[in-house]
């Protein structure tokens, strides 16, 4: 087996504390060289299992707030695909709050199940009506009762 370089990441290593962490391994590895090269095997072995089963985490950015999160904590929420096809379950749901539907705009999809969206503010006979369409009404309105 070859080398390896090891990167501590919550410590900071000087030359010599390097250096006597190789001089200790040498020593553990003449000490023990038939039981470490079995025990070496054996780690090598499991490792390769378990990076079968768990394989590592990939950072992802949300469609909408543009913060990045691990896949696992995102959802594919419609039809989207490459940069755009992950978002936080929390931020999809302000966006239909705040759009007023579950439509995406970009793929034109229905959001999965589970989004909701809440009722247009006003409805004029069985017609959803925005604010501007009740303020021309009352416009024409008024100007045929003068």
């Amino acid at each position: 087996m070859g080398d390896h370089f090891v990167l501590l990441v919550d410590r900071l290593l000087t030359e010599s504390t390097l250096e006597a962490a190789i001089e200790s391994k040498n020593r553990l590895q003449q000490a023990m060289p038939s039981a470490n090269e079995d025990m070496m095997a054996d780690i090598s072995s499991h490792r390769m299992d378990v990076d079968v089963e768990f394989s590592p985490r990939k950072l992802v950015e949300c469609k909408i707030c543009h913060d990045e999160d691990e896949d696992s904590n995102m959802e594919i929420p419609c039809s989207c695909c490459g940069s755009l096809k992950y978002a936080h379950r929390r931020c999809i749901q302000r966006w239909c709050n705040e759009k007023g539907d579950t439509i995406c705009e970009i793929c034109h999809q229905q959001f999965k199940p589970g989004y909701t969206a809440p009722p247009p503010l006003f409805h004029y006979g069985g017609i959803p009506m925005n604010f501007r369409y009740l303020f021309y009404f009352l416009i024409y309105f008024i100007s045929e009762i003068f």
